[in-house]
């Protein structure tokens, strides 16, 4: 005889989902079958802490879920990365806030009603949506929207510990992400991922693809660059992925990728030496992508 948990997840495995992009209010008693594609904690000063995750059904459509620490233990723990999940009895409200990972209108809240049960269905399917840099160079994307990038870290600098308010101290990382039309577009990284990051960029065993999934566009000090919403991103280094095999089609003849370099006089020298061994692989200075003027050649420039 069956127990009651095998009874009702065959229930539910039974029951119609919804597709997740007609989720609206009115669906509080319906179920999807959904993966997860990335989860994380965070805590608001208001909301207190929470477990949030991007969900995706099978037709590629996302929505955004939250559970409140209330739920984390007997819900939230049973939703891993990448595994497929029949989710049912939830609220779904509207989706707000600075920076939203999904284009959904509505997002999934978990309640003490909720219920996730296992799923028999698998795949290694990423559920990628690309941006093209050239749209992103453009300006006419909502920055309000979290993206998916892949591109080639190039002028990697060093680790920087900056000093916040409020007396933190966080990491960041700046480089450039190229893809392979040659369009480039700044980075800036912050926190742990930081350190990840510079590690992979130091190793000698080639170039370093990398995939940065719901990642933050702004500006800084007038330039448009791309960085991670701390947890809510997630960083792939050298993906297995089809789409970043063609990076390795590219006959890069760029010298000045990745190699050490120093922007004091005494290692000038050696700056030079650098630049005959283009296999070399490490940080450079980000000065050094500007071209040299004199003052009177910035004079007649403006």
């Amino acid at each position: 005889m069956a127990s009651k948990k095998q009874i009702k997840t065959a229930i539910v495995s039974n029951e119609q989902a919804i597709p997740i992009n007609n989720l609206k209010p009115v669906h509080t008693a319906k179920m999807v079958h959904a993966k997860v594609l990335h989860s994380w904690k965070q805590n608001i000063q208001l909301g207190g802490e929470t477990m949030e995750f991007v969900l995706v059904d099978e037709n590629g459509h996302k929505i955004h879920a939250t559970c409140k620490k209330t739920y984390i233990e007997s819900k939230g723990s049973l939703l891993p990365v990448g595994a497929w999940r029949y989710i049912r009895n939830f609220h779904v409200r509207p989706a707000g806030g600075a920076y939203r990972t999904t284009n959904h209108a509505y997002k999934i809240v978990f309640n003490p009603n909720t219920n996730v049960t296992r799923s028999n269905f698998m795949n290694d399917e990423l559920y990628l949506n690309l941006v093209d840099f050239q749209l992103i160079l453009s300006g006419t994307l909502d920055e309000k929207l979290l993206i998916d990038v892949l591109g080639q870290v190039l002028d990697c600098g060093d680790v920087e510990t900056i000093q916040c308010s409020g007396g933190y101290q966080r990491k960041k990382l700046e480089f450039i992400l190229r893809d392979i039309n040659d369009s480039r577009i700044p980075c800036c990284i912050w926190g742990n991922l930081t350190d990840i990051l510079h590690s992979a960029c130091n190793q000698d065993d080639g170039m370093v693809t990398l995939l940065l999934r719901f990642a933050k566009l702004g500006k800084f000090r007038g330039e448009l660059q791309i960085s991670n919403s701390f947890d809510a991103s997630r960083m792939i280094i050298n993906p297995e992925i089809p789409e970043a095999e063609a990076f390795k089609d590219i006959d890069n003849g760029d010298d000045t990728t990745l190699i050490t370099f120093e922007s004091n006089e005494e290692s000038q020298e050696d700056n030079n030496k650098q630049v005959n061994h283009p296999g070399k692989r490490g940080q450079r200075d980000k000065w050094l992508i500007f071209p040299s003027k004199t003052i009177q050649e910035m004079i007649a420039s403006t």
